[in-house]
């Protein structure tokens, strides 16, 4: 069971614990995997030999992140498996964007290679008879759509930075209003889109990053800073369609076309990529590490 009284910003915290896991750090050009053991907790795959070892391999550590994620949130803030699985599928979306030019056309690829394929998914999860953690990422498998979920990188890396800033001894408050300014005129698109339908996993997952906003809000107000309030849900009342449409969609490409470079510049972070704070933020692993 939920607890209700979860603090929203030990969710938060612990995104950039897990970031501060396993990150690549760019020196005179050469990229590095930079990694601590705890990574390797999680990686067991059929055609490699030995338990706990993601051999420097960023997807296999990505997929156990996954499984570090939902441990400590779990145990830390007693969430739902529905909430786990929102909060899952945004985090490894979000760490498969800092790699564009990655193997995966679909996220549902990623799915059936590093998820169905990794021993440790079919563990049950602590404190539960019978809940493993693949079961818990199904519970939201309609999300492992790309074309749907990275619509929420956006608004999902803003409050990410917001809520990693105000611990900040000094805060920028015109900097950051800027920035969640942002982030509601997102949410407001993602609001207006056709998939956000009364019911749906996309409008349930609206719904949380509504709720994250709001107690953010209220967070930034007790520093003087006044957040914008976001819109109110308007989803659709027709019938609910949460199929997988992975056909033809590939990961880092519009139905249109777009490049992934040209996508990740502007769909993944728009927000952070207008500011100044996207050289902070991209260290946010680095800096909570060294702190």
């Amino acid at each position: 069971m939920a607890k209700p009284s979860c603090d929203i910003e030990k969710v938060y915290k612990e995104f950039g614990t897990i970031d501060s896991y396993f990150y690549e750090e760019e020196n005179n050009g050469t990229t590095s995997l930079i990694s601590k053991g705890l990574i390797d907790n999680y990686c067991h795959y059929e055609n490699k030999s030995g338990n706990g070892n993601c051999h420097n391999d960023y997807f296999e550590m990505t997929s156990s992140s996954v499984i570090h994620l939902i441990n400590n949130l779990k145990g830390k803030c007693g969430l739902d498996f529905d909430k786990l699985a929102e909060y899952a599928i945004l985090w490894l979306s979000f760490k498969l964007n800092k790699k564009p030019q990655h193997k995966f056309a679909k996220l549902n690829d990623f799915y059936n290679s590093h998820i169905e394929n990794n021993k440790c998914y079919n563990d049950i999860i602590k404190d539960s008879p019978s809940m493993t953690y693949k079961k818990i990422i199904d519970t939201k498998k309609d999300l492992m759509n790309i074309k749907e979920i990275s619509k929420f990188d956006g608004p999902f890396s803003i409050l990410y930075y917001l809520y990693y800033g105000i611990s900040d001894v000094v805060i920028d408050c015109g900097e950051n209003l800027k920035i969640a300014n942002s982030f509601v005129n997102q949410f407001n698109d993602l609001n207006n889109d056709p998939n956000n339908k009364e019911n749906s996993s996309y409008n349930k997952l609206l719904s949380t990053l509504s709720n994250d906003y709001n107690n953010l809000k209220k967070l930034y107000k007790k520093k003087s800073c006044d957040f914008p309030d976001p819109p109110g849900l308007t989803p659709q009342t027709s019938p609910v369609d949460n199929s997988v449409k992975v056909s033809g969609q590939t990961f880092g490409e519009t139905s249109e076309g777009t490049s992934s470079n040209s996508l990740i510049a502007s769909k993944l972070i728009p927000a952070l990529l207008t500011f100044s704070v996207i050289p902070v933020f991209l260290g946010v692993a680095y800096k909570v590490n060294n702190k």
